[in-house]
């Protein structure tokens, strides 16, 4: 679990150099498809390793790091007040229910990360 965590935080595939998360905010942002919420699952299953590595702090530094990245980049460059935009790299361009319910879950987990 801890080298699964540790390679997708660090892969390229579907973040920026920066590492914030770019999956899902290719193409027409007014229609859902799986990129978009596949990041909100991402962010589940880190919060789920979270909670069940306490006794590993490392990995818990590097997932409250991770998700602190995602959470400043959703409030940041994605977010017009309490509508939150599903290319969490900015810029805001409009709510969607797909974008709020993906935010939803950076904002569940960053409180638990933190």
């Amino acid at each position: 679990m801890t080298e699964t965590a540790n390679a997708a935080m660090k892969s390229n595939r579907w973040q920026g150099s920066d590492g914030i998360i770019t999956e899902g905010q290719d193409g027409d942002l007014n229609a859902n498809n799986d990129g978009r919420g596949f990041k909100a699952i991402f962010i589940r299953g880190l919060l789920e390793v979270f909670q069940r590595s306490v006794a590993n702090n490392d990995l818990r530094i590097l997932i409250h790091s991770y998700v602190d990245v995602q959470y400043n980049a959703l409030l940041d460059l994605a977010s017009n007040g309490a509508s939150y935009g599903v290319v969490w790299h900015g810029p805001y361009f409009g709510p969607t229910s797909w974008g709020q319910n993906a935010a939803l879950d950076i904002l569940v987990t960053a409180i638990v990360a933190n």
